[in-house]
């Protein structure tokens, strides 16, 4: 993986009042939208605070913390937050409802065609692939592989991207809803879906473990990623070691976040937040976010043509790796049409669908540009 040191190994230089001024604000924002709004404050508070620390007026009064940025950037360099963060939520995570609905999974994995779409408007942008790449991950609604895929492709803008990332799970409820009714009309919208049938503790520790083996041999570079995921999942559903699980899904896991967004913070100088460069990051965040969502609900209404028992469209717009946000906004917005509805389970499913296509993607997209 290539390597890019966050305030550790910056060039000492001086930030403009202004600039200084502008990230302030930024920083004040940040603070207001993971306290007040709630939106991911376990990565968002201390991204802020690394935010902060990476745009003092006066670099040196950090030199005395370069020993320990050294060590804190090498966690993200050498890929080891990523894949502590998916092990965790492997661990805590409930497959069951994937397993219980198969289809929900594999129309999860034609989502990601949105992201290739992604990359060849970047590519109109003049933006190189592996910065396209990059970007375009944004777009499966999953922060923390769009954070590793630019730690491997394109390691100058983790600190932008991350904190994009982390911000574009915001822009679900504003993007979502909006394309599900446009999409979908409202007979589709009411369409009933069967209770989830009950699953077997060897049969979620069998896909677990099918899931370890297939991401192994298929696209070994996603091991990181999905297969780390799959193994949290494995100590989870094993049932040998709870105290284990319990540990790296809970303890483990909320001391890593906070190393995580904290270097990630420390990698946003405000030369590379105020710049020309990351409002073309924006927009082709949110045009990712659209397209990716648009593939989900098309995938379902094309596979309506064949099956028999049918998918509600809306569950179709819950395959983007923000789980459970996805999920519950799909379920919101079918008790809007019929209050009745019970939608959650299905779409949780294509949820974290979506969030198993995601990481597998960043493994493709660095294998086929990562060197």
């Amino acid at each position: 993986m290539a390597a890019q040191a966050g305030v550790a190994g910056a060039a000492t230089q001086s930030f403009p009042l202004v600039a200084v001024f502008v990230i302030t604000l930024l920083a004040l924002g940040l603070f207001y939208l993971a306290i007040a709004k709630r939106l991911r404050p376990p990565f968002l508070l201390p991204l802020t605070a690394g935010l902060i620390l990476a745009n003092l007026p006066d670099p040196s009064l950090i030199a005395h913390l370069k020993p320990f940025l050294v060590i804190l950037d090498a966690g993200l360099d050498n890929g080891l937050y990523p894949a502590l963060i998916l092990l965790g939520w492997g661990a805590n995570a409930d497959l069951s409802s994937v397993i219980a609905h198969p289809r929900q999974l594999l129309l999860a994995l034609v989502a990601p065609a949105g992201i290739f779409l992604t990359i060849l408007l970047a590519w109109g942008f003049g933006l190189h692939p592996q910065e396209a790449g990059a970007i375009s991950m944004i777009g499966g609604g999953e922060a923390i592989s769009t954070v590793f895929l630019a730690s491997c492709l394109a390691p100058e803008l983790v600190g932008p991207l991350g904190l994009l990332a982390f911000l574009a799970i915001g822009f679900l409820p504003l993007i979502q809803p909006s394309l599900m009714r446009l999409l979908t009309t409202s007979a589709e919208r009411m369409l009933y879906m069967p209770p989830m049938r009950k699953v077997t503790k060897s049969e979620s520790l069998g896909f677990a473990l099918g899931g370890l083996l297939i991401t192994a041999l298929l696209v070994p570079r996603a091991i990181l990623l999905t297969g780390m995921f799959f193994l949290g999942n494995i100590i989870k559903e094993s049932g040998v070691s709870d105290r284990l699980a319990r540990t790296i899904s809970v303890g483990m896991l909320d001391v890593v976040i906070v190393l995580f967004g904290l270097d990630l913070g420390t990698r946003c100088q405000a030369g590379l937040l105020l710049s020309i460069n990351f409002l073309k990051m924006i927009g082709l965040a949110a045009v990712a976010l659209v397209l990716v969502t648009v593939m989900g609900i098309v995938a379902v209404k094309l596979a309506n043509l064949i099956f028999t028992q049918k998918i509600n469209p809306l569950v179709g717009a819950a395959a983007v790796g923000s789980v459970p946000d996805a999920a519950q906004m799909v379920h919101l917005v079918s008790r809007q049409e019929d209050p009745r509805n019970y939608l959650y389970i299905h779409a949780l499913a294509s949820n974290l669908g979506g969030l198993i296509a995601a990481t597998l993607t960043a493994g493709l997209l660095w294998a086929m540009w990562g060197g």
